[in-house]
């Protein structure tokens, strides 16, 4: 029996899914380079608006692919950083502490991709409408992995002397 997505309880392993599903988001912007159709009319552009002194292409497809590079590595970084405290299973307080240093390492990873985009949004020129979707995204990542520390508190009430 299926039951509506409407009805349907959170899944413990939300936060996993959707960091999986930002990544394949961060993935398919970084292939269309963040929204710049052409990089070398992008330059030539700032070059006669008398942004630029010298046409450096080679200076913007760098920094591209700093960006790129950059996002890729916070991304799987936040897959990681939630796939490993979902891999502790404590039972001592310490190991607790471990699983929460995770959840807040994956927080901080979504803040940063955020912090890499509004970067490549200043420098670019790119419609800021085309990152909505990652934006809302990441926000619900946070907001899932919040919550999960919030249910952690249970636990850590458990496992405290005085529970």
């Amino acid at each position: 029996m299926s039951i509506l997505a409407s009805k349907r309880t959170e899944s413990r392993f939300e936060p996993i899914v959707y960091s999986e599903e930002i990544r394949d988001m961060l993935i398919d912007i970084m292939h269309r380079s963040f929204g710049v159709k052409d990089i070398n009319k992008f330059v030539r552009k700032k070059y006669c608006s008398h942004e630029l002194r010298d046409k450096d292409f080679a200076y913007y497809k760098i920094l591209m692919a700093d960006f790129k590079k950059r996002i890729n590595l916070y991304a799987s970084l936040l897959t990681s950083d939630v796939t490993a405290a979902n891999n502790i299973y404590p039972t001592k307080p310490s190991e607790l502490e471990k699983r929460r240093e995770y959840q807040n390492s994956a927080i901080i990873d979504c803040v940063l991709i955020i912090k890499e985009l509004q970067k490549v949004i200043e420098i670019f020129d790119v419609d800021i409408n085309i990152y909505k979707n990652i934006d809302e995204a990441i926000n619900r990542e946070i907001e899932l992995i919040k919550r999960w520390r919030r249910k952690d508190n249970n636990i850590e009430k458990r496992l405290s002397p005085q529970g």
